[in-house]
């Protein structure tokens, strides 16, 4: 019984231990993937803004 306990929580480096849903949240924080897609968004964010200043900037040169 005691081994089914322990399955369903992790330990914390200072030794307290976690739910599976405290676990999983705190994985899916430092989610490479997640990580991925927050960068590209934030890329795509960027480039879009930069060429809309471009945009700006040509037609008010004519």
């Amino acid at each position: 019984m005691d081994d089914k306990k322990q399955s369903t929580k992790r330990r914390e480096p200072d030794g307290t231990t976690l739910t599976v849903e405290e676990w999983i949240e705190l994985m899916n924080k430092h989610d490479p993937l997640e990580q991925y897609a927050k960068k590209r968004k934030k890329e795509k964010r960027k480039k879009g803004r930069q060429e809309r200043k471009e945009e700006k900037d040509e037609s008010e040169d004519e």
